[in-house]
């Protein structure tokens, strides 16, 4: 979600490798199909435990025939969309509604049909995980593709004439999806270590980290890190959410009503980014942080002992919870 400012991972040079394999998926070209084929691809990926999120599709650019469909599944935690804007500007994911922001129902809603001839808006709407969107392609062309809610994470589909020769079989795109997903996910856990290590060096907790894969996507770590913390009463806590692109809250308590996005006021607090607690059985909401949203830091003082759990409203599907034991 939000608008993604722009975080190099090019210290890592295995990320573009992957990249290169799953970008332009090349082999010995496939014997010519005597009937429509059914391509079958990927809308994300994420580690087992879904603490590292990975916002690309795999393969990246595709090459089919036309009368051929290819089949999207989702593989993440994280939601995704499937979009074809042909030529017209993509939909927003969130529209403000009263001053308060809301899904926005042209992005989230499935549009244009089973077919696709690049002349219409297509949208798979909003998938989540082992969802599928299937399209069909009955024009020659080549046409991009986007996911609504993840900047960057983008691809391409060159529709041949039909009965023209495929530059790769379907075993070359799982192959060159395994090699790029494992990469990416090593490059999330990578980020995971560096984000906890940095917490623990500045008396912190990350509240999630994210960072850009160059000309693929985005990963995002959905962790707090970390996530079991000692003080003792009177002292304060400080989460910082440094990822460019996802919002998270730190919640405690009761989660706020108000559908998939009424977490993002805050609530419970006692002045911009600060509560105070005094019961473990209190609600309070830092509301979305994250740089494009309400700024990067939420602090909390817990006054008397006990041990209080928090989740991130949006997130703690994925694990994203933790706890802080207050001592005498």
């Amino acid at each position: 979600m939000g608008v993604r400012s722009v975080t190099h991972l090019s210290r890592r040079a295995g990320i573009g490798l992957a990249a290169g394999l799953f970008v332009a998926a090349t082999a010995a070209p496939a014997a010519l199909a005597a009937d429509p084929v059914g391509w079958q691809a990927t809308a994300g990926t994420s580690t087992r435990d879904e603490a590292v999120q990975v916002n690309a599709f795999l393969p990246k650019n595709l090459t089919v025939d036309v009368g051929d469909s290819i089949t999207w599944t989702l593989r993440s935690g994280e939601f995704h969309t499937v979009t074809f804007p042909s030529g017209t500007e993509p939909p927003p994911f969130i529209i403000p509604i009263g001053g308060v922001p809301q899904l926005n129902p042209a992005a989230v809603a499935p549009s244009g049909g089973p077919s696709y001839d690049g002349t219409a808006f297509n949208n798979s709407g909003l998938l989540f995980g082992g969802q599928q969107f299937t399209l069909g392609f009955t024009k020659a062309g080549t046409y991009s593709f986007l996911c609504l809610i993840h900047a960057g994470m983008a691809g391409s589909v060159h529709v041949q004439d039909a009965g023209t020769r495929y530059p790769a079989s379907q075993a070359t795109w799982n192959t060159a999806t395994r090699v790029a997903a494992n990469r990416f996910q090593a490059a999330g856990r990578a980020l995971q270590a560096r984000s906890l290590a940095g917490a623990r060096s500045s008396g912190t907790v990350a509240a999630g980290a994210g960072a850009e894969l160059p000309g693929a996507g985005s990963i995002a770590v959905m962790r707090f890190l970390p996530s079991r913390i000692v003080v003792h009463a009177g002292e304060t806590v400080t989460w910082v959410n440094n990822d460019p692109e996802t919002p998270h809250t730190v919640t405690f308590g009761e989660e706020p009503g108000g559908g998939p996005l009424g977490s993002f006021l805050p609530s419970g607090v006692d002045g911009p980014g600060h509560a105070t607690l005094s019961s473990t059985s209190q609600s309070v909401n830092s509301g979305f942080t994250g740089e494009p949203f309400l700024g990067t830091h939420f602090s909390a003082t817990f006054t008397a002992p006990g041990t209080y759990h928090f989740i991130c409203a949006l997130h703690d599907d994925l694990g994203m919870t933790g706890s802080v034991v207050v001592l005498p």
